[in-house]
């Protein structure tokens, strides 16, 4: 079987990926919001502003990558952005306001079919985390029903199939020599696009002062 152009023998292609990737994953799971969701010392009004800052990340990336979706049989991608607008309403964000929300548009720039492959490495590997998330997510909103955290919920529910699924399409790009080095920029990319968006939620000081507009 041939590698990706530019791979290390013997070393697949998600493994090189991860290693790419290592310090990247490992900041953004330092992030202020989710150490405090995790430590349920998180505000519900900060968790109001990290659903509404996730929404304007996914919502481009997911028109981004509707357009280069990966035709290959067994792969299916699946939008995030609604999940996370239902979880808005629930919190109480009007139509409107969900509407006018800032928008991560940088999301175009990342996206091409070099890239994909090691775009979605990265965005499902974040499907299997929402598990952890969804659990402190259910404390911090104190209730049994899926309001607030649909977005999670989905994650946990669907983690588990899609891992497997973008693991088998990440073997046929290898299969067919794509370019690693691409692949890894793609990853290296989502990550650093992902932090930045991010960023104005995680500071040292109260949460409340670099809240998002």
């Amino acid at each position: 079987m041939p590698t990706a152009k530019g791979s290390p023998r013997n070393v697949s292609l998600r493994d090189q990926l991860r290693a790419h990737t290592h310090q990247q994953h490992e900041r953004l799971h330092e992030h202020a919001c989710f150490q405090a969701l995790f430590d349920q010392t998180l505000g519900i009004v900060d968790y109001r502003d990290l659903i509404l800052r996730l929404y304007g990340f996914y919502q481009p990336l997911d028109r981004a990558i509707a357009g280069g979706a990966p035709s290959t049989a067994g792969y299916d991608y699946a939008e995030r952005a609604g999940y996370l607008a239902q979880d808005l309403a629930d919190l109480g964000w009007s139509a409107e306001a969900i509407e006018e929300s800032p928008r991560c548009s940088e999301a175009f720039d990342i996206v091409s079919p070099a890239s994909l492959g090691g775009i979605l490495y990265v965005i499902e590997g974040a499907t299997l985390g929402g598990a952890r998330i969804d659990r402190a997510a259910r404390r911090l909103l104190e209730r049994e029903d899926e309001a607030g955290r649909r977005f999670w919920s989905w994650c946990r529910a669907v983690g588990g199939h899609r891992w497997p699924m973008t693991n088998a399409y990440l073997e046929g790009l290898e299969a067919e020599g794509a370019a690693v080095s691409d692949l890894r920029q793609g990853a290296h990319d989502t990550f650093r696009l992902l932090a930045d968006w991010l960023a104005p939620l995680d500071h040292s000081a109260p949460l409340a002062v670099a809240r998002v507009p």
